[in-house]
């Protein structure tokens, strides 16, 4: 059982630097590691388990205030 945990817990977290990324992409043109390292990228990963926002609503969100 921990197993299958660990294992939708790493899909999902590559599912999150995937869109990340593309939403880094189409507003700037670069991906997300040119902004963030990937200790940074790992707390907001968990700052965005916590929140419960829809996937694409939250990296939208958190790009534009990057970019501000």
């Amino acid at each position: 059982m921990e197993n299958q945990t660990i294992e939708i817990t790493s899909q999902a977290q590559s599912a999150f630097i995937e869109m990340l990324s593309a939403e880094f992409i189409a507003q700037t043109g670069v991906g997300v590691y040119a902004y963030l390292t990937p200790l940074a990228i790992n707390s907001l990963f968990s700052q965005y388990l916590q929140h419960r926002e829809p996937l694409r609503a939250f990296t939208k969100h958190y790009v534009k205030t990057v970019l501000v």
